[in-house]
């Protein structure tokens, strides 16, 4: 976690997720490269040369991911294959992702991508992320079946040994949610030493709160005055 001065109010969390980014699909038929200074259209040979170089690469894959999916399915067309290259807008990541979509009925199947241009994948790679047998089965009967799966949520271990916390479950508080001296909200203590399930062994905020004007519950991830502090009475009208 990253540190924060003492002096610098350090706001308490909502549970959030990060965001995606959406990724911009290439057109086949109208291939753009990027180079300083903007997007510049190919030469007509050179063009055609990509172009075909893809939709043979995309053919490949299909028939690499078909060979995985039950052949009845296939045939009955009760799943589709769908395969295509993206622009990634996140920084971070390839600038051109494979997508490979496994569709089935009733909103059943999966998306996953691989970090490289249709021509550059890699069977063994491919066949390290396709679902495994029972999945197909449980998309042609309707289950919505997660692939990949959800991971493993790690051990939780024990709270920070020997820390006696100010609060208490019930004790009226406020808590510091943007910088400043708007953004203190009053609310009550609802539980102590919180945790998420997804977060690393041994990894809890000292507090989980509820805000007065607020439905969902934030934590404190500090049991510092800049961070939770204490709050006035809850007003009953």
């Amino acid at each position: 976690q990253r540190r924060r001065a003492n002096n610098r109010p350090s706001r308490t969390s909502f549970p959030r997720k990060r965001a995606s980014p959406t990724p911009t699909f290439r057109s086949a038929s109208s291939p753009l490269t990027m180079m300083k200074g903007g997007p510049f259209k190919m030469p007509a040979s050179a063009e055609a040369e990509e172009d075909k170089r893809r939709k043979a690469a995309i053919i490949k894959i299909r028939g690499w991911v078909e060979s995985h999916v039950p052949a009845e399915h296939l045939k009955s067309r009760a799943c589709v294959i769908d395969i295509q290259e993206a622009q990634c807008g996140d920084p971070d990541c390839a600038p051109i992702d494979t997508i490979v979509r496994i569709i089935y009925e009733g909103n059943c199947g999966t998306v996953f991508g691989l970090p490289c241009e249709a021509w550059e994948v890699d069977k063994t790679d491919l066949f390290e992320s396709m679902p495994t047998e029972e999945y197909f089965q449980q998309w042609k009967e309707g289950t919505k079946a997660r692939w990949p799966p959800e991971p493993e949520n790690p051990e939780p271990g024990e709270p920070p040994p020997g820390v006696e916390l100010r609060f208490t479950v019930g004790d009226r508080v406020e808590c510091c949610v943007q910088r400043g001296e708007d953004g203190w909200k009053p609310g009550t203590v609802v539980s102590l030493w919180y945790r998420a399930a997804s977060w690393p062994t041994g990894q809890y905020a000292p507090y989980q709160i509820k805000l007065d004007d607020h439905e969902s519950l934030i934590f404190a991830p500090q049991d510092r005055d800049n961070c939770i502090r204490p709050g006035p009475p809850l007003e009953v009208e």
